[in-house]
């Protein structure tokens, strides 16, 4: 049967079903069906959670059976020997015996009978008081027959059929004593059997359910056994097959390790692998952090370097504030130029090269690693001010200085050391020449790096510009490093050397053309800035920096009006499409890219002059510049100089 099925289920508010097919006889309770295999395992299980119950029943029904002792004397002391013979001769040793019984392996055997017969053997001690008090017209014992009910059905932890055969047992015990051997008075009988027979009823169907709950709990928790077992079982075949798995990818990677192994030893184009090689260098260094920061760094830069450039364009140079302010516009620059690097790296563009003092891009190196190397390495400079400039990137000037440093600091680690690096100019004879490939006769650069490592053998300084080599564990570098650096001096027409002997040190020299005796000096950037009178209408979504726009291009002359809310710029445009001659916008707003605005305002004014300014290097190409007519791009921070030559060169063309 369901046995939680059917109205009856319902009206007691019990569950209208059970999970799977829980079977059970109608009487008895007893597992049947499928289920009869389990009713062995399920006595057992009881057995173990009622005994401590039922230990702990029995000293409380000892207890309780013996405190209405005092009970006998005062309601019927002619009659206290004898309840008392019953109670303390009797039934007392009964229970005092069976309790000791309950810790005999015999007990589990037959524990629901003897529950059965102390159940009765009590609630019959209680029928003769029942019987005798009646004699001296006392009739309040028949209450101690409920608390029988009350313990046979629930404490004692009785199962249903057999607490149930002893309640009725006891009940017909005490209609046949009420009836035919005591002369008790009907009204008295009548409401004896009215509370016997309601408190057995109530009792059974309390018997009935906590049985039935009982079994159901076992049910369950069979149920969730069989379940985790099939988990247990499905973990195992998962494990035998991930362990399959996992050696498929150990021979899949170990294959692909003899494939990696036999693709070094090929050579290929020496100008296609250093630009691949070059840009995995950059990816590696710097990766997808670059374009994330650079927006939003130059969008803080922006307003810093434009009002500066604007309050050292006013102030007289008399003023004590002109050098203060000098100070905040060069460190902005300085962080102009390194968001520049930092984006150059990421990507892969055409770089500009420019002369620069390579003794500044030293320090500025030396600078930025001090804080890295551990505390036993000492850093020694030997800078000549005077070694002119090269014509050169920047940027790459810093990879290769960045990498020969780090490189000589690893060589260093354990042991501590000294990393010196010097910078003198050399004039190249034909002798040396001779000795170092690649370089001609004339005035060159000389950087050294040196260190007091662990050294090289010789057949690790024929292999240190291979693509790939390297000593460094797995996870601590690609082995790209120094042949990038190879790459990037023999680009600029330079050569690179390396002396190193095991357990003393190694030495790196880079010889890079000198392209001018003198530094560039402040005085010779062209800060002149460039005014008109034209109207221009400015976009950007930071606020911060229309308003510096604004500024910035009124102080020049123009007549500005700045949105920043690409929309409300183009409806701005659509009620006076002749008054503006420039666009200025951001490229990377909500709602309708830079671009996007050019298109639509270009479609009201085909002639409309448009320059985009934006945070990242390498946004927009040529074919799209040309496609969005899209005058010039202009790199943020904005330089007041610059952006005015940029302005006028834009509004002068034809």
């Amino acid at each position: 049967m369901r046995v939680f099925g059917g109205s009856m289920t319902n009206l007691l508010g019990l569950p209208s079903h059970t999970p799977g097919s829980l079977t059970l006889d109608r009487l008895t309770l007893s597992f049947t069906g499928d289920l009869a295999k389990y009713e062995k395992d399920y006595l057992a299980d009881n057995f173990e959670k009622s005994l401590t119950p039922f230990r702990f029943s029995l000293i409380l029904a000892m207890i309780f059976y013996g405190a209405f002792a005092f009970l006998d004397a005062i309601s019927v002391p002619q009659l206290k020997e004898v309840f008392w013979l019953i109670r303390f001769g009797i039934v007392y040793p009964v229970l005092i015996a069976v309790f000791a019984f309950s810790f005999s392996n015999l007990f589990k055997k037959y524990m629901q009978p003897i529950i059965s017969f102390i159940m009765f053997l009590t609630g019959f001690g209680i029928i003769i008081m029942i019987i005798l008090a009646a004699r001296v017209s006392n009739y309040s014992y028949y209450a101690g027959l409920i608390l029988i009910f009350i313990f046979g059905y629930t404490f004692i932890r009785a199962r249903f059929i057999y607490a149930s055969v002893s309640g009725w047992l006891i009940v017909i015990t005490y209609e046949i004593s009420a009836i035919w051997i005591s002369d008790t008075p009907m009204e008295i009988l009548v409401n004896n059997n009215y509370f016997f027979i309601s408190a057995n009823i109530i009792g059974m169907f309390i018997s009935y359910f906590l049985e039935l709950s009982s079994r159901n709990d076992f049910y369950m928790r069979l149920l969730l056994q069989h379940e985790q077992e099939n988990v247990q079982n499905a973990n195992n075949a998962l494990e035998k097959r991930v362990r399959e798995r996992t050696q498929q990818l150990t021979t899949v990677n170990q294959n692909l390790k003899k494939e990696i192994e036999t693709r070094k030893k090929y050579e290929k184009e020496r100008a296609e692998l250093e630009t691949q090689l070059f840009q995995l260098k950059k990816m590696e260094t710097i990766g997808t952090l670059a374009g994330g920061i650079a927006h939003d760094f130059n969008n803080i830069l922006t307003p810093i370097l434009g009002y500066t450039d604007m309050a050292l364009e006013e102030l007289p140079d008399e003023s004590t504030l002109k050098f203060d302010l000098e100070q905040i516009n060069n460190a902005a620059i300085r962080g102009k130029d390194l968001v520049q690097q930092i984006l150059t790296f990421s990507r892969e563009v055409n770089f500009e090269k420019k002369p620069i003092e390579l003794n500044n891009v030293v320090v500025e190196v030396l600078n930025l690693l001090k804080g890295s190397f551990p505390p036993g390495i000492e850093v020694r400079q030997k800078l000549d001010p005077e070694t002119g400039t090269i014509l050169a990137d920047a940027t790459h000037m810093h990879q290769i200085i960045m990498n020969l440093c780090t490189n000589a600091s690893f060589a260093m680690i354990q042991t501590g050391g000294v990393l010196e690096v010097s910078l003198d100019v050399i004039n190249v004879t034909k002798s040396l020449v001779t000795k170092v490939p690649n370089l001609k006769t004339g005035k060159y650069i000389k950087l050294a790096i040196s260190d007091t490592g662990h050294g090289m053998d010789s057949k690790t300084r024929e292999r240190i510009f291979e693509p790939f080599f390297t000593r460094k564990e797995v996870g601590s570098g690609s082995g790209l490093g120094l042949s990038v650096v190879h790459g990037i001096v023999n680009n600029y027409g330079g050569a690179i050397t390396v002396d190193s002997t095991p357990g003393q040190g190694t030495l790196f020299t880079i010889y890079l053309p000198q392209h001018g005796t003198k530094p560039a000096s402040l005085e010779e950037l062209n800060k002149t800035v460039t005014k008109g009178n034209e109207y221009i209408l400015f976009v950007d979504d930071e606020q911060e920096i229309t308003y510096m726009g604004k500024k910035m291009l009124e102080n020049l002359g123009y007549r500005v009006t700045i949105k920043t809310d690409s929309l409300s710029a183009l409806e701005e445009f659509r009620e006076n499409p002749m008054k503006y001659s420039l666009l200025v916008t951001d490229l990377t707003m909500p709602k309708l890219f830079g671009t996007e605005l050019a298109d639509e305002m270009r479609l009201i004014r085909p002639e409309l002059k448009v320059i985009v300014i934006t945070g990242y290097i390498d946004t927009i190409s040529e074919e799209m510049k040309e496609k969005h007519g899209i005058s010039e791009i202009i790199m943020k921070p904005l330089i007041l100089s610059d952006f005015s030559k940029v302005i006028r060169k834009v509004l002068d063309e034809n």
